[in-house]
């Protein structure tokens, strides 16, 4: 079964890939989607971050995809982030909500640029254990505005714990949005299932997306991070293949929410 990982981390430079290929290998993944790293106030060292993951994925880029971590309203990474696109090949961006709501007026010169590009985008969602505080940013209810932006694609990662409902009934408003223009298969959002959700509600997070908004619209991540060992991420990929043997979904199914569907959002550059 193919797997792709659409969420890990990059933490430094990374010389080598031969051992995180390796790693790869031993935990039956085909594919990252690897994110550099994250940087609230210089543009220079966001540049330095997005060409420290390029080159990690240039090795190998039928099984590193990279993603750049942008800040919207820095100064200047508007220019950055069409190199990112166009020049450096990534294949879309992440973005953490940083003591700013995504409906706000002053976003909108973004999310115009965003849909201009066509950029797929995976939006930190959810409770933030750092110590700046700002999960108040990040509920989900607040992308229902990239409604107004159709060519935008993304994913809240985590299901949004602890805001799992509220990250299915923004999946419900998108689909409804889409469907009254007629395109029913053409909503934008999507739920990267990377815990997130504690154990104790996993299984039932998972169940309640499935049920809810389709296998097509999940996928598969970790939280690891290269460079590293990337057992945590066999940790996980054994976690959800025991959860999802207990939903019982098949091979087929299991390999949508494992693969096909990062495969459609975050496809291999070319």
């Amino acid at each position: 079964m193919r797997i792709v990982d659409c969420h890990v981390h990059m933490s430094g430079p990374v010389e080598d890939a031969t051992a995180i290929l390796d790693a790869m290998d031993r935990n039956g993944v085909e594919r990252l989607i690897v994110l550099s790293r994250n940087e609230f106030d210089s543009l220079e060292v966001t540049r330095k971050n997005l060409e420290d993951t390029r080159r990690f994925c240039d090795q190998a880029r039928d099984r590193l995809t990279p993603l750049a971590w942008v800040q919207p309203l820095m100064p200047g990474m508007h220019q950055l982030a069409k190199e990112a696109l166009h020049d450096m090949r990534f294949a879309g961006f992440k973005i953490i909500p940083n003591a700013w709501h995504a409906c706000e007026e002053r976003l909108e010169p973004w999310w115009e640029l965003m849909d201009e590009l066509g950029a797929p985008i995976l939006f930190h969602t959810g409770i933030l254990y750092m110590k700046n505080l700002m999960s108040r940013f990040c509920r989900p209810v607040y992308l229902e505005k990239l409604a107004q932006y159709p060519r935008i694609k993304f994913a809240m990662a985590h299901i949004s714990w602890p805001w799992c409902e509220e990250c299915l009934a923004l999946m419900g408003q998108m689909r409804a949005v889409r469907a009254r223009e007629g395109k029913a298969d053409g909503w934008q959002s999507y739920i990267d299932i990377t815990p997130g959700a504690p154990p104790h509600i996993r299984k039932q997070a998972l169940a309640n997306a499935i049920d809810f908004c389709g296998l097509d619209r999940l996928m598969f991540g970790s939280d690891d991070a290269v460079p590293g060992s990337l057992e945590y991420q066999k940790s996980i990929v054994d976690n959800y293949r025991q959860i999802f043997d207990e939903l019982g979904l098949d091979p087929m199914q299991q390999q949508q929410i494992f693969a096909n569907t990062a495969d459609k959002l975050f496809p291999v550059a070319r």
